[in-house]
């Protein structure tokens, strides 16, 4: 037996804090670094979301297929992911465990449906951390006026994911702590440049465009046309929402876990919305040459804050949206191999005696890190022989997410019915008599979204980049992980049942 084995728990000590002894309720040692408080958790959220990620990567897309209106479909995707908040949040009160996409689900609905949940969401995680360094090292390169490749920015987008790799390699504390700064900046500088944009721009009428623009929707054609095309530009936000569960994924490393991470959710998301909503109507209104913003369309914000405040501030304001867009792949990382680990831990993964080992140092799970970001380098590396089928991969993770959540709330509708959702500790966040209907509302949007997300002209190709990660999970599982299961040597009882 390997060592990762010995997280069977033994006989518990009464001096057990109250999150490690609901750890150990449900199965578990505590082996990771229980040192995450309140402000980090709320920061991973937050950073997992990136707001100014959001707006730098979406904006231009957004605003070039819709118009202005398109910075309303942020509001459309805050409904969406309240819905999923609220449901996120009543699970993590209940099953406060790493790896949630699968934990929850293999605790209510059990192995087999957990692991489609669990390899969709890691697939996703994947795919987000693999274009965030893409993304990241675009801007890398421009702020300092290199004139990068294809080749050398995918290169430098794999130096830039193994940096944030050993970062998470030395220890939740410090990826942590790199992640705080980060968010503070971006809730500081970032926030305080669009608001010195603001300022300038509505300082004098010819610097800025009329309000009436954020309501009129162009020559996109008739109404069922423009419709499509707003819904269309609804991807930069509802790519930029994701993540506002990833505190879950942290929650055994979480102080008081039950009752932190859900308010952070909250407090995550909330903040990201206003924080974005302001920054794409500031940045729409402040545009003053839109054939000049047109001509740059790889970096619409760079060219309105050169138009409003010169290139100097372009260069401080995006020398700091690179820290923030630092922060979202650490925490990408973070989030991306506790869902590993968590899987390894209960033996679903091929070579999972190797994920789950835990650094008795550092106490993160080290050989998961690495390996993502190993992965995440096989995936950079595909661009330099298919660009195409790169790009399909990096803008697959809205995709993957919809259905990990599809896939959970079906699971939580027959868990109900079942009686198989857990009862919560007193003073905890409850759905109470909500949940059932929360669960209906929930699963028709998120169908919804998936169903534009197939067919919209401009992310069709994606199904079939969706149907391959299905089917090699569907290999495996078929091949490798059914045996398994049907021997009890993987699943939820997998530590109870082996010693190390």
């Amino acid at each position: 037996m390997t060592d990762a084995l010995a997280n069977r728990p033994a006989q518990q000590p009464a001096s057990l804090n109250p999150e490690d002894a609901k750890l150990a309720e449900l199965g578990y040692e505590q082996r990771l670094d229980r040192s995450v408080g309140k402000l980090a958790s709320f920061a991973i959220g937050f950073a997992t979301i990136s707001a100014t990620t959001a707006v730098f990567t979406g904006f231009g897309a957004g605003y070039f297929t819709a118009g202005a209106p398109f910075v309303w479909t942020i509001l459309l995707a805050g409904a969406v992911f309240g819905l999923w908040a609220l449901i996120a949040a009543d699970l993590t009160a209940k099953l406060p465990l790493a790896g949630y996409s699968y934990q929850w689900v293999s605790r209510i609905n059990g192995p087999d449906l957990a692991w489609f949940t669990g390899v969709i969401a890691l697939m996703g995680w994947v795919c987000g951390m693999t274009g965030v360094g893409f993304v990241l090292s675009g801007y890398l390169g421009g702020l300092l006026g290199w004139s990068l490749t294809q080749t050398t920015q995918i290169l430098l987008a794999i130096a830039v994911v193994f940096v944030c790799v050993l970062i998470n390699v030395y220890g939740v504390r410090f990826a942590t702590f790199v992640n705080n700064i980060g968010v503070s900046l971006e809730l500081v500088i970032t926030v305080g440049a669009t608001a010195l944009v603001a300022v300038i721009a509505f300082s004098s009428p010819e610097n800025h465009q009329p309000i009436t623009v954020l309501f009129t929707g162009g020559d996109a054609g008739n109404a069922d046309s423009y419709l499509l095309a707003w819904l269309a530009a609804a991807l930069g936000p509802f790519f930029g929402l994701i993540g506002v569960e990833s505190g879950a994924d942290v929650a055994e490393e979480t102080k008081n876990a039950r009752h932190v991470v859900p308010k952070t959710m909250f407090y995550a998301l909330g903040a990201s919305l206003v924080v974005e909503l302001l920054m794409y109507i500031v940045y729409v209104l402040a545009i003053r040459d839109t054939d000049a913003v047109a001509a740059n369309s790889a970096a619409p914000i760079e060219e309105i804050i050169t138009q409003q405040a010169g290139s100097a501030v372009t260069k401080i304001v995006v020398a700091i949206a690179l820290t923030n867009i630092l922060a979202c792949l650490l925490a990408n990382i973070l989030v991306a191999t506790r869902l590993t680990y968590s899987m390894a831990r209960d033996n679903m993964l091929p070579l999972s005696h190797l994920w789950r080992h835990v650094s008795p140092k550092s106490k993160t799970p080290t050989y998961a890190v690495l390996g993502l970001g190993c992965l995440a380098t096989v995936l950079l590396l595909s661009a330099l022989v298919n660009e195409k089928a790169f790009n399909y991969i990096i803008g697959i993770a809205s995709l993957l997410f919809f259905f990990v959540y599809i896939l959970q709330t079906i699971g939580l509708v027959v868990g109900y019915k079942k009686g198989a959702i857990p009862q919560g500790d007193p003073g905890t966040f409850d759905l109470g008599k909500f949940r059932l209907p929360l669960y209906i509302t929930a699963l028709v949007v998120f169908l919804g979204v998936a169903v534009a997300l197939l067919f919209l002209p401009q992310f069709t190709n994606n199904k079939w980049v969706f149907l391959g990660i299905v089917v090699l999970a569907a290999i495996w599982w078929a091949t490798g992980l059914k045996a398994r299961l049907k021997r009890g040597d993987a699943g939820a009882d997998y530590v109870k049942t082996h010693t190390a």
